[in-house]
């Protein structure tokens, strides 16, 4: 026992330690002194969400309409530096309210803001702000017309040898939510963008992102407006830019079921307009050099002026560019043709398309095929006979089930000889034929 008292006499004669135990010694009196005896401090946390009690408002069906980043105020409190500095103690301690009262009318409400410490060694000084402004109305939802609205000169979109059409919206209406007061008010909900000057010329169709506006006499209370129709993930605001290749080429027709001779050598036509601007996608690998205004079938060619009125085909992939042209007049001029008309009934019938297990039949003499017209060459046509000409009938749209006669279009009357190379049956004919079941 002695001998650990001498041991610890010799520490205090120790320098080291006894500048070591006199700074502990210090530091514990601080301490001490500072916990039971330090001043108040006053501190002020950032950032601490308003509970906004709207009890009152909603028994009238009225909702609060607010900017949630206005939902978030500065508190300074007050208290012991030691409490208000510890980890302890964060924004989470404070509880900061609203409460809207009785609300029976739309508009904008200052509410006072209060505020209390859950740390009874700690007070609340002041809030800022001390109010927030909450717009109280009734909820709808409505459903209006979008329009696309491209905010650059369509002119100044592309260079010479293309065209700009109306932008589009990629949805023609859309669901909107909010107050009732500012939703009655809306005319007309807009996709609006505007595109960057260095993404100038266009040269090929573009869908470029949008941001949604409205038609409304003055912006109060819009931002809380919502296109519901926009919540859903596959529900995109764009705006798609229709961009064409256009060039004026000359107006052809096309023929169809014409003779050997006419193959390489088309009759003469005038068409009306000859030349015509179109417009096209300029990503079509087709580099067109004319525009096709429609169909002839030799069918309906008789020797004489010919003439035929054909309108813009709406699902063409090549557009007319003018809105005036509306219609193309052909004339095929086949004065140079004879006529004459010739018995058929003792021709060759092939029948197309028959089904499995079934026979088919056809009395021509009860068929009109008597007075079969034919145009061509002079020379030609006095000597085409009857064994010459083939009729072809497709028999696949006939009922199988039905015993007696059905009437059905001749598909093509051919001449079998190359010496009628430069003739044509005119005209529509048609037969009696007969479905039996094979036994």
């Amino acid at each position: 026992m002695k001998k650990n008292n001498k041991t610890f006499e010799k520490l205090f004669y120790n320098n080291k330690f006894v500048v070591a135990f006199s700074l502990f010694l210090a530091i514990v009196f601080w301490a001490t002194v500072k916990i039971n005896y330090s001043d108040n401090m006053n501190k002020t946390i950032s950032d601490v969400k308003i509970s906004l009690d709207s009890t009152f408002a909603t028994e009238n069906d009225f909702v609060a309409f607010v900017d949630s980043d206005k939902l978030m105020v500065d508190v300074e409190v007050s208290g012991k530096s030691y409490v208000i500095n510890s980890k302890s103690f964060s924004k989470d301690n404070i509880t900061v309210e609203a409460s809207s009262g009785y609300i029976d009318s739309a508009g904008y409400k200052v509410i006072n803001l209060s505020a209390k410490s859950s740390e009874p060694d700690v007070s609340v000084v002041a809030i800022n702000p001390s109010t927030i402004t909450v717009f109280y109305d009734r909820k709808t939802t409505q459903t209006f017309n979008v329009e696309a609205k491209l905010n650059n000169k369509l002119d100044t979109l592309v260079e010479d040898g293309y065209s700009v059409g109306q932008p589009v919206a990629s949805l023609s209406t859309v669901d909107v939510s909010g107050p009732a007061s500012v939703v009655e008010k809306i005319k007309k909900v807009y996709f609006e963008a505007t595109l960057d000057e260095n993404n100038l010329p266009l040269e090929a169709t573009r869908e470029v992102t949008a941001q949604v506006s409205f038609d409304l006499e003055n912006s109060k209370g819009s931002q809380f407006l919502v296109c519901d129709s926009l919540s859903q993930e596959a529900n995109t605001a764009t705006i798609t830019i229709p961009v064409s290749k256009v060039k004026t080429v000359p107006t052809t027709v096309k023929f169809i079921n014409e003779p050997k001779i006419f193959e390489s050598n088309p009759p003469r036509v005038s068409i009306y307009p000859s030349e015509v601007e179109i417009s096209y996608n300029p990503l079509d690998e087709t580099d067109y050099d004319s525009f096709n205004v429609g169909t002839i079938d030799f069918k309906e060619l008789t020797n004489g002026l010919n003439t035929f009125q054909f309108k813009p085909d709406d699902k063409s992939v090549v557009n007319v560019v003018d809105p005036s042209i509306t219609e193309f007049t052909v004339r095929v001029n086949l004065h140079s043709q004879s006529k004459t008309t010739i018995d058929a009934t003792g021709a060759k019938t092939v029948f197309l398309n028959q089904a499995d297990g079934y026979n088919y039949s056809v009395n021509l003499d009860t068929s009109g095929l008597d007075e079969v017209r034919i145009i061509g060459p002079k020379s030609q046509i006095d000597e085409i006979t009857p064994d010459m000409l083939q009729i072809e009938i497709n028999v696949s749209s006939l009922d199988l089930e039905k015993t007696g006669s059905q009437q059905v279009e001749i598909s093509n009357i051919s001449i079998q000889s190359d010496f009628g190379e430069g003739c044509w049956i005119s005209g529509r004919y048609y037969a009696f034929v007969k479905v039996s079941k094979k036994q």
